[in-house]
């Protein structure tokens, strides 16, 4: 697997607080597994001991270093749950997947829009129940833009996974500026700067959130963390079958190997950085000229400084978990197939 590490970040995008870690990780990762049994995704101590070893809680712990045990369990139970599902929408053969796909779509939108015929379907399966239940918490007093805008990330991701597993089931790899947006999508991270708001419980003017600066920050951080991603992960999605992966996308779109699309691919996650940090170094600016007080600046530099910490967890995040290691099956065999048909 492609060695990645702290040496892929820019200087200065990234300091690290002291304590590093959030001390109530452990409690939270816990709560966590305890809930997923509850939902039935787990159902033996295997699977459990498997689930560990991805340590998650770790991850959060880095990346919300501050926020109490309520929060950083409800962050860690969005990032479990996604991974665990997201594994599950390639977890059968095509034949199926296509329909299959498209019900989880539909109940996951009423549920979203508050529909009541998702939520009595909600217990079929563990991926139903667990957005069922993560959902209304999650979205609980948001202001109605702010639930319209995380409605529409989710969706967002949704309905870009089953664009990709086409590509998957016809082993094509895409063209380079279609992958673009559907990568920003199929990795959630749009969708997680939402979560890392809700989290960390910051408060942004729509008027910011929805400037073309702003929204620019949002699309560095997605793709930073997709391109990261897909380096480190590279031997497992060839391993897997995937083919939406930056990597064979930069290789086969510019006719170089997969050594040197990976040194172009980290050299663009680069760029991204470094446009990232100026567009924070702006953010008072930007506020400035939108009429909005310096509050307003600092909420935003609050969620950019989160948004930094999440790249900054996951480097040191592959360094520990094995949810990558090839001879840990992420599709097939692991957590079964749940998504049954209803």
């Amino acid at each position: 697997m492609p060695m990645i590490d702290l040496s892929v970040l820019v200087d200065g995008f990234y300091d690290p607080p002291c304590p590093m870690v959030n001390p109530a990780a452990p409690q939270a990762e816990d709560e966590v597994i305890a809930w997923l049994w509850e939902l039935g995704f787990l159902k033996c101590k295997a699977q459990e001991q498997h689930l560990r070893s991805f340590k998650f809680g770790l991850y959060h712990g880095i990346s919300t270093p501050a926020v109490d045990l309520q929060q950083l369990v409800l962050g860690i139970q969005w990032f479990c749950w996604g991974s665990l599902a997201d594994d599950q929408y390639d977890n059968y053969d095509w034949g199926e997947r296509e329909e299959r796909m498209r019900r989880v779509l539909r109940d996951m939108r009423a549920i979203a829009t508050r529909c009541p015929e998702g939520l009595r379907r909600a217990q079929d399966n563990p991926v139903i129940a667990g957005f069922a239940d993560l959902w209304p918490r999650l979205t609980a007093g948001l202001s109605p833009r702010s639930r319209q805008r995380i409605t529409g990330h989710f969706l967002d991701y949704m309905q870009a996974i089953v664009l990709q597993n086409r590509y998957h089931a016809k082993g094509r790899v895409p063209d380079a500026a279609t992958f673009v947006t559907v990568r920003r999508n199929t990795i959630a991270m749009l969708f997680q700067v939402d979560v890392l708001g809700i989290v960390s419980r910051i408060r942004i003017p729509d008027v910011l959130r929805d400037s073309l600066l702003f929204r620019e920050l949002t699309l560095c951080f997605a793709d930073i963390l997709a391109w990261h991603n897909d380096v480190y992960g590279l031997e497992k999605d060839i391993a897997d079958g995937q083919t939406c992966n930056v990597v064979r996308v930069v290789a086969a779109s510019e006719g170089c190997t997969l050594t040197e699309a990976v040194a172009r691919v980290l050299d663009r996650a680069k760029q991204r950085q470094q446009v990232f940090l100026d567009i924070e170094a702006q953010l008072p600016g930007l506020a400035d000229s939108l009429g909005l007080p310096s509050e307003a600046a600092a909420e935003a530099a609050r969620l950019a400084t989160d948004l930094r910490a999440y790249a900054f967890a996951d480097l040191v995040w592959i360094g520990e978990t094995r949810r990558y290691d090839l001879d840990l099956p992420r599709i097939k065999g692991t957590f079964d197939d749940v998504l049954i048909s209803h």
